[in-house]
């Protein structure tokens, strides 16, 4: 299996904050089998998590959540 997650200069300028991304990395290579993936947004669009649960959907293997900071506008 291989993951990619990497935050770029591009997610910086867009405002993005990850939360649990290398810890949900390290919890997936320690469990050492597939994983499924499936992504929440919330209401507002301002968080969306990502889930990674075992291959039969059973139980969490580990999640992450990326924040997207909305600049409010001057006007």
């Amino acid at each position: 299996m291989v993951i990619h997650l990497a935050v770029t200069e591009r997610h910086r300028a867009e405002a993005i904050e990850p939360l649990g991304l290398e810890r949900a990395v390290e919890l997936i290579r320690q469990h050492g089998r597939p994983v499924r993936g499936g992504m929440i947004e919330s209401g507002a669009r301002t968080w969306t998590f990502l889930l990674f649960l075992t291959e039969d959907g059973s139980a969490l293997v580990a999640c992450a959540g990326v924040q997207r900071v909305v600049e409010e506008s001057p006007l």
